[in-house]
């Protein structure tokens, strides 16, 4: 939250917490991608993509509510998100998923070591999500998945397997940095192709935004397609800055300014990196959503629109976020 902020802007605001995302085509690849796996019911598959691109915020706010939309039904979806500073006993590992299944009746202040106990507590639960889908089908969906252990891998098998037994599918689909596929080969080559081939056969790619219709949809996010309070019908623009927006300006209209700017501030070896291997450049989501907050809190300050939203600023601002390192680390890793 910012510390001084303009009186009428409330701090419950999405964009004053930053608890908020805007769809963006990448997520909508990740929903369409997930959303064909289900539909075959595959035992599992990976999504990678570098860091800050907007994987977790797909995930937490759309993926559930997308993939209902979908097929006009409830799916049996638990979202684990893996957290990297976990020090894994089996049993910690099965009472982590049953909170993350939102069963009721785990304490998190109870320690126990009763694995086998709470293991069977989970196949349960995944068996009354089913049944309460009218189904015999199971998702689970993890997220920071680059962080999943061999160990974990091998408790996640024996799930599906005794799930299958019992006549239950279950899918595990993960969701992580260019690392995951690092598991992939690293499990094919060290014995356990078994587990490569049930949870990384299938594999897409989670990209940032690409082209500059894809910056043009995401402002029009902050343009007309959110809102706050609800009900209200006002965007997070119109909210921030009320006279702009009454007076017709949109950030929309800024599309071309932006990605000039943005593009404009790459680094000459990412250029270089992409050029020579004919790979489309992709700005990573936080930079993006990081400007459009600072141009809303200027607005709201009391910046003139032509001020706040020229080339000279928008570049000011970007450069601000740590965009040019950000791209110089991703490059060196992707």
């Amino acid at each position: 939250m910012r510390v001084i902020r303009p009186s009428h802007i409330s701090p419950e605001h999405p964009i004053a917490t930053q608890e908020y995302a805007v769809f963006t085509p990448p997520i909508n690849e990740l929903i369409e991608t997930f959303g064909n796996w289900i539909n075959r019911m595959e035992s599992g598959g990976y999504t990678s993509g570098p860091s800050r691109f907007g994987k977790t915020r797909g995930v937490k706010w759309y993926v559930r509510s997308a993939l209902e939309e979908r097929f006009n039904a409830s799916i049996p979806l638990v979202i684990w998100v893996r957290r990297p500073d976990m020090h894994v006993s089996e049993a910690e590992f099965w009472k982590d998923l049953l909170l993350a299944s939102k069963f009721q009746f785990i304490d998190p202040m109870k320690i126990t070591n009763k694995r086998a106990g709470l293991r069977e507590l989970f196949r349960n639960r995944m068996v009354s999500l089913a049944k309460t889908a009218n189904s015999n089908y199971i998702v689970l969906l993890i997220d920071e998945a680059q962080d999943v252990t061999l160990r974990e891998w091998q408790w996640l098998l024996g799930l599906q397997n005794i799930l299958d037994l019992d006549g239950y599918r279950l899918s595990v689909f993960s969701i992580g940095t260019h690392q995951i596929g690092y598991q992939h080969d690293y499990l094919a080559k060290t014995g356990n192709a078994h587990i490569a081939a049930r949870f990384f056969l299938l594999y897409s790619r989670f990209h940032g935004l690409r082209s500059l219709d894809e910056l043009r949809f995401v402002l029009e996010g902050y343009d007309q397609e959110s809102e706050w309070p609800a009900g209200s019908g006002k965007s997070y623009l119109h909210y921030f800055a009320p006279g702009q927006f009454m007076a017709g300006h949109r950030l929309s209209a800024c599309a071309d300014v932006l990605w000039q700017a943005l593009n404009d501030l790459l680094p000459l070896e990412f250029k270089r990196f992409y050029e020579k291997r004919s790979l489309e450049i992709e700005i990573p989501m936080k930079h993006v959503a990081q400007a459009v907050e600072e141009v809303l809190w200027r607005l709201a300050e009391g910046g003139e629109w032509e001020v706040v939203t020229n080339y000279d600023s928008w570049v000011d601002i970007i450069r601000a976020t740590g965009f040019s390192g950000h791209i110089e680390a991703i490059t060196r890793v992707t």
